[in-house]
């Protein structure tokens, strides 16, 4: 029986803590080969591409294509749907191997000392989102599906902005996910919680940013991201004595005021406000049993 209280425990979070999406970044539908993500401008407005560091004369660019399409998480990258994301590629038609300009989400890298007799691409670019109101919002999350490849030095990592882009700072190197083949990368979920500064504050962005040297250690693929979303804990109130918060008041709460008989901090069953969970609590809950919430 206690197997079966414990199960009963571990999935109530599940109900009291799903989230409201409250901003949404897709990047749109079609093929669009070759289009600069800083000439793309979507329901939330334009984005901004900033150079960070410094870059080689061809440089790798961002792009908002579908030629590596927006897959489910999971799966395999592939081009050219119609489903878009952003993502870095070479900006200039290599050939050997050929790959066309935005051929997908791989990069191009020289080797430092060459850079006159060959095309190098060290690389230092950030994108950064429209201006997020987040006025009302507490305890944001930041939400999206990605890839990612590249090695120490050839990296993504995610940058916030409290105030409209005066400053940013860099919140998380996020993880390389999975080669699905040769050098196409598996679609994951990320989540990563934005610092307090963004609670209530009309004038957030966020934004990502690939960095490459050129050392001639390119390892494909780069890095691509769709489904950005930010979102907020929903608010949940629940009637007296329907602790699990799913509209009913029966033996499921009972078995949480059971776990908590005696509690003396953090009381969730305490019906009577008095601190503890006792006697006088089970006679509340007693008569509000198969009460059904509105």
């Amino acid at each position: 029986m206690k197997k079966i209280y414990a199960l009963v425990l571990v999935l109530i979070p599940s109900v009291l803590f799903s989230q409201t999406v409250f901003w949404t970044e897709d990047f749109g539908t079609g093929c669009n080969q070759g289009q600069l993500a800083s000439a793309y401008s979507g329901t939330n407005g334009a984005w901004t591409m900033t150079v960070t560091g410094p870059e080689a004369d061809d440089a790798n660019a961002w792009f908002v294509s579908a030629r590596d399409n927006g897959n489910a998480i999971g799966t395999c990258g592939s081009g050219c749907g119609t489903n878009r994301t952003m993502h870095i590629s070479n900006s200039f038609a290599t050939p050997l191997p050929v790959h066309p300009i935005d051929d997908y989400a791989i990069y191009a890298e020289g080797f430092d000392g060459f850079c006159g007799l060959i095309q190098c691409a060290a690389t230092s670019k950030r994108m950064e989102s429209p201006t997020i109101n987040c006025t009302g919002r507490t305890d944001i999350s930041v939400n999206f599906k990605y890839f990612e490849g590249g090695n120490a030095i050839d990296n993504a990592t995610l940058w916030y902005s409290a105030n409209n882009g005066g400053a940013w700072t860099q919140i998380s190197d996020m993880p390389k996910t999975a080669l699905c083949g040769a050098d196409r990368g598996t679609w994951t979920a990320y989540t990563f919680a934005l610092p307090a500064s963004a609670n209530n504050n009309a004038t957030v962005k966020i934004g990502l940013q690939w960095v490459n040297n050129d050392d001639g250690d390119a390892t494909d693929p780069s890095f691509a991201v769709d489904d950005i979303t930010l979102s907020v804990p929903d608010v949940v109130t629940c009637c007296p004595g329907d602790f699990n918060c799913d509209g009913v008041i029966n033996v499921l709460d009972m078995i949480i005021m059971v776990n908590q008989f005696g509690c003396a901090a953090g009381c969730t069953a305490d019906l009577n406000n008095d601190g503890i969970i006792g006697a006088a609590d089970l006679t509340i809950f007693n008569g509000l049993y198969s009460d059904i919430c509105p």
